[in-house]
C-alpha cells in the first residue's frame, strides 16, 4: 500500500472550535449552486466549508451562508461517513444543487471536492495520528482507493474545483502552472505593535474570475464587488500602517458639443424617416410610411431653406457659408463677419475610473521584520504579475486587489470599514515600484543583509466605475443606504 506523504501545502487548517478530543481539519472552497441542477447553465457561486475527522474520517459539507458585517453561518448539507456507508443528507435541496448524482456537472463536482478531501485528510493524518491510528483509517473502506493512490499532488486543495469546474475558463485556465500560495494569515508591518486602538489599510488579493456570458448581457448585469470578490476566495492578506495623506478624486467626462442650424435641420430629418421606420407593422407599410414621412420632411426641409434665402441678410449669409464649404474657406465670416450658431452645450460623455497612488516606507527593526517586510513585497510583485497558460497560447489576467481602511484595531467596534474615509471597489495594480535605497545611500544590517529602509509606491484602478444608485445599496458596508450613511461612501 502506498501513502502519500506530509506536505505543508496542504489545504486543510485545524478548526479550533471542534469538539474536546477530535481532530478536525477543515478548508473553504469556492462551487458552483445549480438552482435548476438539470440546467447547468443556471449556476452561481458560493461558499463550501469541507470539515474532515482525522480520527473516524468523516467529511461534512457546510455551505457559509454571508450574514451582516462579514459575519456568517455555517448550513450543514450532508455528512460522509469514513466506513464507507451511505451519505447523511441533511439538506435535501441543497445537496442537489450543488452535488446531485444525476448529472454529469454535479457528479463531478462532489467527486472532485469528496477525493481531494481524502487525500489531504490522509496527508494531515500521517503527521497527526500514530502509526495504528493511521493504518486505521487508510484502510477504512472510505478511504482505501485514496490511500492506494501512487500519486497525490501535493498542491491541489479544494479550492481548485473553482477552476477545474468552470467552464467559461476551462478552455484556458492553467492546469500545472499553479500560482503559489502565500501563508494564510496576514503578512503585517510592523510586525509587532502596541495592544492600543489603531487604524491600519488591509489589502486583500484575490483570483481574477471572468464573466464569462454573463458579461454579455445588457441588463442584470453583476457589480464587481458580486463577480469577483462575494464568491472567491482571498489569496493573501496585507495589513499597512496608516498614511500621513490621504485623498480622493471623482471625476466625470462632460464635454462641448456643437449643433448647428442646418445639421439642427438634417438630424430632424432623418429622425422623423427613422421613427416612421420604426413604427410600421410591416415592410409594405415601413416603405409607404417612409415614403411618405420622406415627401413631408423633404417638404418642411425645402420650406425652411427656402425661409433663410428669402430672408434678404440670413440668405447672403447661407450663400457664403456653402460657398466657403465648397473651397474649403470662411467665406461666412470673411464677407459678413458672422458665423453659423453652434449652439454649444456641455453634454455628458462618460464615466471615468478613479486611481489611488500610495507610498509606504518600510524600515525593519529585527531580523523577524525584514523577513516580513521581504515577504510581503513578494506577495504584490507575485500577485500582479501576470500568468500564463500552459500552452503559452494566452495570457492570464493577474489578480486583483481589495483595500479597506480599517477603524479601531481593539474593542467592541474592531475591524469595521473607517466610517469617514472613502471605500473602493475591487481594484488591479497597474504599477509597483521598490526604492531600495531611499535615502541615497547603500545600507544594510550586518546580520541578515536587509537593507534598512524600503519605499514601496503602489498605483490601484478601480474596475468599475461608480454610480450614484449604490449610495442607496442596502449593504451597508458598501455604500450604504443614503438615508442612514454609516460611512462616507465611494
Amino acid at each position: 500500500m502506498s501513502v502519500p506523504t506530509s506536505s505543508n501545502n496542504s489545504g486543510l487548517t485545524k478548526d479550533a472550535l471542534a469538539p474536546s478530543g477530535e481532530i478536525v481539519y477543515k478548508s473553504t472552497s469556492t462551487l458552483k449552486r445549480y438552482n435548476d441542477p438539470a440546467n447547468s447553465n443556471t449556476s452561481t457561486f458560493a461558499k463550501i466549508i469541507t470539515k474532515v475527522n482525522i480520527k473516524s474520517g468523516d467529511i461534512q459539507f457546510f455551505e457559509e451562508i454571508p450574514g451582516a458585517r462579514g459575519s456568517s453561518t455555517e448550513k450543514l448539507i450532508k455528512t460522509i461517513k469514513g466506513d464507507g456507508s451511505d451519505p447523511i443528507i441533511a439538506d435535501d435541496q441543497k445537496n442537489k444543487q450543488f452535488f446531485s448524482p444525476s448529472f454529469d456537472h454535479t457528479k463531478k463536482q462532489n467527486a472532485f471536492l469528496l477525493n481531494t478531501t481524502k487525500k489531504e485528510a490522509l496527508v494531515v493524518a500521517k503527521d497527526q495520528l500514530t502509526q495504528s491510528e493511521f493504518d486505521n483509517l487508510s484502510n477504512t473502506e472510505g478511504y482505501k482507493s485514496s490511500a492506494n493512490a501512487t500519486v497525490v499532488d501535493p498542491n491541489a486543495t479544494a479550492s481548485d474545483a473553482e477552476v477545474g469546474l468552470s467552464s467559461s475558463s476551462a478552455a484556458y485556465a492553467q492546469t500545472k502552472r499553479k500560482v503559489p500560495r502565500g501563508r494564510r494569515e496576514p503578512y503585517r508591518y510592523p510586525k509587532a505593535v502596541p495592544e492600543l486602538g489603531y487604524d491600519f489599510i488591509r489589502i486583500k488579493s484575490y483570483k481574477y474570475k471572468a464573466g464569462g456570458r454573463e458579461s454579455l448581457k445588457l441588463g442584470d448585469r453583476l457589480s464587481a464587488k458580486d463577480r469577483l470578490i462575494k464568491n472567491n476566495e482571498v489569496q493573501e492578506t496585507i495589513i499597512l500602517p496608516m498614511q500621513p495623506n490621504f485623498s480622493e478624486s471623482n471625476a466625470v467626462s462632460w464635454g462641448g458639443d456643437n449643433l448647428n442650424p442646418l445639421k439642427m435641420m438634417g438630424a430632424g430629418f432623418a429622425s422623423g424617416v427613422i421613427q416612421a421606420m420604426g413604427d410600421a407593422a410591416d415592410a409594405t407599410d415601413a416603405f409607404k410610411k417612409s415614403r411618405d414621412t420622406i415627401k413631408s420632411t423633404f417638404t418642411n426641409l425645402g420650406n425652411d431653406v427656402s425661409s433663410i434665402i428669402d430672408d434678404s441678410a440670413s440668405g447672403r449669409a447661407l450663400v457664403a457659408y456653402f460657398a466657403g464649404q465648397a473651397v474649403g474657406a470662411n467665406i461666412l465670416g470673411r464677407s459678413a463677419g458672422v458665423t453659423l450658431n453652434p449652439n454649444l452645450e456641455l453634454l455628458f460623455n462618460g464615466p471615468n475610473l478613479r486611481t489611488f497612488s500610495f507610498n509606504f516606507r518600510f524600515t525593519p527593526r529585527s531580523k523577524d521584520e525584514s523577513e516580513e517586510v521581504r515577504e510581503i513585497i513578494r506577495v504584490f510583485k507575485k500577485n500582479m504579475a501576470v500568468q500564463r497558460s500552459d500552452s503559452n497560447l494566452f495570457l492570464l489576467t493577474p489578480n486583483i486587489f481589495t483595500l479597506e481602511y480599517i477603524y479601531n484595531a481593539k474593542g467592541n467596534n474592531a475591524g469595521q470599514i473607517h466610517p469617514y474615509l472613502n471605500i473602493f471597489k475591487p481594484m488591479a495594480m497597474t504599477n509597483l515600484n521598490v526604492n531600495y535605497t531611499p535615502d541615497g545611500s547603500y545600507m544594510t544590517y550586518n546580520s541578515t543583509g536587509s537593507l534598512t529602509q524600503y519605499d514601496l509606491q503602489m498605483s490601484f484602478g478601480e474596475i468599475e466605475p461608480i454610480y450614484a444608485d449604490e449610495y442607496g445599496d442596502e449593504d451597508n458596508s458598501q455604500g450604504g443606504d443614503f438615508n442612514k450613511p454609516i460611512n462616507m461612501g465611494y
